[in-house]
């Protein structure tokens, strides 16, 4: 392998490292977990926020992913997954007149990376394709918590005791109500983030598994609070989930 390609690789570490901490992380702990030297990490870090792909927070020094990077995985994935997903959500959204969301996760955020609006509305989300948003207060969050294993939802917690807080009067900031709330998602197979996130706003979530079992991606629906009170979380998600077995059908089990 000659030095330019190693070179590469090594860059590619950082980005991949990168992708696993959207609040950013310090150059000392990228070299030390990547096994590159400081003084490389540097120059590379340095040269992918001259070219937009990296920024550094002023204040803490911290290296984080920029947007420009999404752009280009936003097209790769919508050349592949979301051009399966795509038309089950349009049909979704026919079907039930509400804001439908494709999420998945990356470390402790989930990313929305579609998002789809039935033409008549009688509101309109502030979430938007790209937008990452904290786990623990939003019905998706919690989905992917729930089916993953008590270790991850246990140092989950211990990462982000700090920043969770009340943002609603329902927003759950005690561990063992929020680990209880996991294990009720699990056994009846979807999540509601019950005005958790933002007044008046709630969401139901459901996953879509790999063919290892853990979700990959979530589909949620996002509405008024009166309007998923009269048809019902249960209703929702049933509808939801016919539409995500047939995306699993597509993408992990063919």
């Amino acid at each position: 392998m000659s030095e330019q390609v190693k070179s590469l690789v090594k860059s590619m570490a950082v980005l991949e490292f990168l992708s696993h901490h959207p609040d950013g992380v310090a150059l000392h702990e990228i070299a030390q977990k990547t096994g590159i030297n400081k003084t490389s990490a540097y120059r590379m870090l340095t040269t992918f926020e001259a070219l937009g792909y990296v920024a550094q927070h002023s204040a803490s020094k911290n290296y984080r992913l920029t947007l420009k990077l999404l752009h280009i995985g936003h097209s790769a994935l919508s050349s592949d997954v979301l051009a399966t997903t795509r038309p089950k959500l349009n049909e979704l959204v026919k079907d039930l007149n509400e804001t439908i969301n494709f999420i998945s996760r990356e470390g402790d955020k989930i990313v929305f990376r579609d998002k789809l609006e039935p033409q008549y509305s009688p509101f309109r989300t502030r979430t938007f394709v790209g937008m990452y948003s904290e786990m623990y207060c939003t019905a998706a969050g919690k989905v992917f918590l729930a089916f993953s294993t008590r270790e991850d939802q246990e140092n989950y917690w211990q990462r982000n005791a700090g920043l969770i807080q009340k943002l609603t009067e329902n927003t759950i900031t005690d561990k063992e109500r929020f680990l209880q709330e996991l294990e009720t998602i699990r056994t009846q197979g979807y999540a509601l983030d019950n005005e958790e996130n933002e007044a008046g706003i709630s969401c139901t979530a459901v996953p879509i598994f790999d063919r290892s079992g853990s979700p990959a991606y979530a589909v949620s629906i996002s509405t008024l609070t009166p309007r998923l009170r009269n048809a019902g979380p249960d209703n929702f998600a049933k509808r939801i989930k016919q539409t995500t077995e047939k995306i699993e059908q597509e993408l992990f089990k063919q």
